[in-house]
């Protein structure tokens, strides 16, 4: 194999040390002058060479390859245990097998909506499963079926208040040392909770029937013991936790939740891998997980994403924190968030080892926790900082410690800098040339993020957004293959100019450019530690950055002691560089696995934007762990490898790929209304009817005027709703959920006849009116199917008081008003569900209280209810293409003036 010495000034100086060689006159030296000096080694170009540049393409081939090794270690899985390997060596131990066929009796073979028929039914089939499992315990199990009604205030991107009624929970309790008191009240006790209802139109097979299958294993399995555990274990089959998590709500007036110490919330936002630890509030818990835990998946940057609203979704964990007053942790599976709340979510792409892994895990952590002493009292809410290392082992520290971790593995990532400087020599010249280094860097990051940022740009513009959703591989292609070609001839182009100024060889001007970018990265953590929201992901930051100190030692060393060859020093850098990149890698999957799909469901006209950024920063970040080693290959034609890979990166950027796929995980997601919009402020009312579209994703409105194209149907499309959004609350249209509002300002109204019309009609009215001073109290009934939404928009003043054990804050404001949301559901399906009564109290100015004191809108919604579609409304559903996921719910809209 044959290097080359391409830099300018090495081939001076060695063809000034080698012509007429034989001529030259050596004297002794004297003993003190041979031993050679720092700044004598680092200009010593007798050894130093280079890589020929088309190496860089095998190198990029290892790391990518290196970023697939990392893949299949996050989604390695255990061999699934079979019952017969349990029964032959009589073990307590986790059978996917066992758990399989609990979750197929489970979920049954249809939606599980709470409030309909069918949810009634599984709830019997769960409870008669539970007693089924403990029929032969060998300690105490208690079954119990629940029911609850009440309020609460959920704050979303828009509060709201939600409001239930007869919310169903299948509860089991396997009874520890702790047992029950005299005064019927148990001592302590330790929570399993899991949902067993799922969203309309989708299966739940991973969200969340997979951990109430995995439960009801365990409790089988720990009901077999002879021995108590310290502690009660209370496994709760949650029944309305789709219902914006009433279920939960409802059994914290059970009185088994008066004891309750410590939570295990399970629950998910994807399929298949590891189940992931993202949201904790009690460090007992997190060190039990830790220890009883053969394959950790955890990462506190989760709990960023979740508060921030950067992944739309919530878990009961928020209501036995804010209103049981009792933490522990959340667990869910979080990857394949394309299949969540899809068609898709059924047990047809549940992989083997799946339940294995996520059984082993819990049965594991279970059994460790419920005998532990500590767990005998309540914990304050604790936060911390806490992640894994490729499944092999966790590391977790409070919040407090985390700033002392993150400051030392700064103060680290100095003193390795201040070893370069040692190698190199104490002089000026090597402060001087570290200070060009730093600029380098700078100016190579900020070259290759604008230029590729520019690449996101354009393609945003004109190409297909969201492909990633079927094709999540082309992240790499289009974001970090621009990334880092233009980050390598940055490097090389500044190198070029710089090195005249260093004196330094080619060798020592790589390890200048590493112990440069840790000098960078060591100054940007230091100033992360002073942003107290930053705590819980700072880690993410900190410790690749330790890794990348602590190895850079290696490469260090070895310039310092030996002479090695480029192709040798670059040999080693690609081997130190191993454990932070592959934690790297790990995160960059995670984070990718989570944050793609949510783009899909984002409603956002520029989905692609953000997605670039993450991955650009992901990108920056992930190669500043190896920076440097560019400058170890030869500037001799540098511009073919480039080119080729940027070519090819090209080329792909504008691959027409659709980003919908019916025959795999990424489908378009809808969310339609059959709906009649009644005005009842007029006489006679007035009423309108059809399908409201809500925007979902970037395409929802493009897709859907294509595919009423292509179906032949003729049907008024109206777009413009900026007139209803500005008159009304939710722009006019049917309201289910507030989590997307913008999905309602880029809907689509298509005029079509009205829904079938409801067995009882829903309808609401004033039963009396009651002004007081500056007071006025209004009392209402109303009466609808199992699913309702109130917005109340007082006309002047504000609501003061309610008949809702909840604060009386608004959810928004709108025109100057005031505008209020409830969510009322009643969970449990009955022939005619009970007419339910609320009342209010405004403030209102006395010349104001004969007229009209709000406008009240109420939105009824049939959910899971196709046998009631209309001819008309079904053959539009089956016109639309294979890839549209469309929940489809029944609604009239009812305007009122009180």
């Amino acid at each position: 194999m044959k290097f080359e010495v391409d830099d300018q000034d090495d081939r001076l100086n060695l063809k000034n040390r080698t012509k007429n060689r034989p001529h030259i006159n050596y004297e002794v030296p004297d003993p003190e002058d041979r031993q050679e000096k720092p700044w004598q080694r680092v200009n010593n170009t007798a050894f130093i060479n280079t890589v020929p540049s088309y190496f860089i393409i095998l190198v990029l081939g290892y790391y990518l390859l290196l970023a697939y090794s990392t893949q299949l270690v996050e989604d390695d899985m255990p061999r699934p245990v079979m019952d017969a390997d349990l029964n032959k060596d009589n073990r307590i131990a986790f059978s996917e097998e066992t758990a399989l066929q609990y979750l197929y009796t489970i979920m049954g073979d249809k939606p599980r909506v709470a409030g309909t028929e069918y949810h009634l039914q599984q709830t019997e089939v769960v409870r008669d499963l539970l007693l089924n499992v403990t029929r032969d315990a060998m300690l105490p199990v208690t079954v119990v079926w629940q029911t609850g009604s009440g309020a609460f205030r959920l704050d979303h991107e828009i509060p709201y208040l939600g409001w239930y009624y007869n919310a169903s929970n299948i509860a089991a309790l396997l009874e520890g040392e702790s047992g029950v008191r005299a005064n019927g009240e148990l001592g302590t006790t330790l929570l399993l909770n899991c949902h067993y209802d799922s969203v309309p139109f989708a299966l739940g097979a991973s969200d969340n029937v997979a951990f109430c299958a995995i439960m009801a294993e365990i409790l089988h399995r720990l009901a077999q013991r002879t021995t108590k555990f310290k502690h009660n274990l209370i496994f709760l089959f949650n029944g309305a936790e789709e219902n914006a998590l009433q279920g939960a709500h409802a059994f914290l007036q059970h009185p088994w939740a008066r004891n309750i110490t410590a939570v295990v919330n399970l629950d998910a936002c994807g399929m298949n891998g590891k189940a992931n630890v993202f949201q904790t509030l009690d460090p007992r818990l997190v060190r039990a997980y830790a220890k009883s835990t053969n394959r950790p998946s955890a990462h506190s940057f989760g709990e960023f994403l979740f508060g921030s609203g950067l992944v739309p979704s919530d878990t009961d964990f928020r209501i036995w924190r804010d209103y049981g007053q009792f933490y522990g942790i959340d667990i869910a599976f979080t990857k394949w968030g394309n299949v969540y709340h899809t068609r898709n979510d059924n047990p047809s792409n549940l992989q083997p080892g799946v339940l294995q892994a996520a059984g082993d895990m819990l049965l594991n952590l279970v059994t460790n926790m419920a005998d532990m002493p500590e767990l005998a009292e309540k914990a304050e809410p604790t936060a911390m900082v806490y992640y894994d290392y490729l499944n092999s082992f966790m590391i977790a520290y409070p919040l407090w410690a985390a700033y002392l971790v993150d400051a030392l593995f700064a103060v680290v990532a100095l003193m390795s800098v201040g070893y370069f400087v040692f190698v190199v020599g104490v002089r000026k010249s090597t402060f001087r040339g570290l200070g060009w280094a730093v600029l380098g860097r700078l100016l190579c990051t900020l070259a290759a993020f604008g230029v590729a940022l520019v690449f996101v740009l354009v393609m945003s513009a004109s190409t297909t957004q969201l492909r990633y959703l079927s094709h999540q591989w082309i992240t790499i292609p289009i974001y970090w293959i621009p990334y880092v070609v233009v980050a390598m001839i940055t490097s090389q182009l500044y190198d070029a100019w710089s090195s005249k100024k260093s004196g330094l060889n080619r060798s020592f001007r790589a390890l200048q450019a590493s112990a440069a970018t840790r000098f960078i990265l060591a100054v940007i953590l230091l100033i992360m530690t002073c942003i107290p929201s930053l705590t819980t992901v700072r880690y993410a930051f900190a410790v690749p950055l330790f890794l990348m100190s602590v190895f850079s030692l290696i490469p260090l060393m070895l310039a310092r002691y030996l002479r090695v060859p480029a192709w040798q020093q670059l040999f080693v850098e690609m081997l130190v560089s191993i454990p932070v990149l592959m934690f790297l890698f790990a995160m960059c999957l995670r984070m990718n696995s989570l944050m793609l799909p949510v783009m899909g469901r984002s409603a956002s006209k520029t989905p692609d934007f953000f997605v670039g950024l993450l991955n650009l920063g992901l990108a920056a970040f992930v190669t500043s762990a190896v920076s440097g080693i560019e400058l170890l290959f030869s500037r001799k034609r540098l511009w073919l490898p480039t080119a080729l890979a940027g070519l090819a990166a090209l080329v792909i950027m504008f691959l027409p790929l659709e980003p919908y796929d019916a025959a795999g995980t990424g489908l378009q997601r809808h969310y339609w209304f059959h709906t009649e919009i009644i005005n009842h402020t007029v006489t006679p009312p007035t009423s309108v009817s059809g399908v409201t579209v809500t925007k979902i994703d970037a395409y929802t409105s493009d897709r859907m005027r294509r595919a009423l194209a292509d179906s032949g149907l003729n049907y008024t499309v109206k777009a413009d709703l900026a007139e209803d959004c500005a008159q009304y609350i939710f722009c006019n249209l049917p309201m289910y959920r507030t989590r997307l509002p913008n999905s309602y300002a880029g809907a689509l109204f298509v005029e079509m006849a009205p829904p079938t019309a409801f067995a009882a009609m829903p309808s609401l009215r004033l039963a009396s009116r009651l002004c007081s001073g500056t007071n006025c109290t209004l009392h209402f009934a109303f009466d609808g199917p199992a699913h309702n939404t109130l917005t109340l928009w007082p006309r002047s003043g504000s609501i003061v008081a309610w008949s809702f054990d909840a604060p009386t804050d608004p959810s928004f404001v709108q025109n100057d008003r005031p505008a209020y949301t409830i969510v009322q559901a009643s969970a449990t399906y009955s022939d005619l569900f009970d007419t339910q009564y609320f009342w209010i109290t405004l403030e209102v100015p006395v010349a104001q209280q004969s007229q009209a004191l709000l406008d009240i809108a109420q939105h009824a919604h049939k959910k899971q209810h196709p046998e009631l579609f209309t001819r008309e409304y079904q053959q539009l559903l089956d016109a639309m293409p294979d890839y549209f996921n469309i929940d489809s719910s029944l609604s009239i809209r009812n305007n009122y003036a009180f």
